[in-house]
């Protein structure tokens, strides 16, 4: 799947999944603000995901983007 398609499908997500992603964005931030990785290993039906905060929007300190 590509990302476009991925960013569609959240934005059109029911409320669970954004109550789901904004605690990502909030445990995320609080670690890149206390100088720790934002990073979070999450183990989900035998699969390991690594998810990793590149850069928020208004982040002077971070310009680094993906598309």
């Amino acid at each position: 799947m590509k990302n476009k398609i991925l960013e569609q499908h959240l934005a059109e997500a029911e409320q669970p999944m954004k109550n789901f992603m904004a605690d990502l964005l909030e445990i995320l931030g609080r670690k890149a603000c206390s100088a720790q990785e934002p990073e979070l290993v999450l183990r989900y039906f035998g699969a390991v995901l690594s998810i990793r905060l590149l850069s928020f929007e208004g982040d002077k300190t971070n310009s680094n983007t993906e598309d």
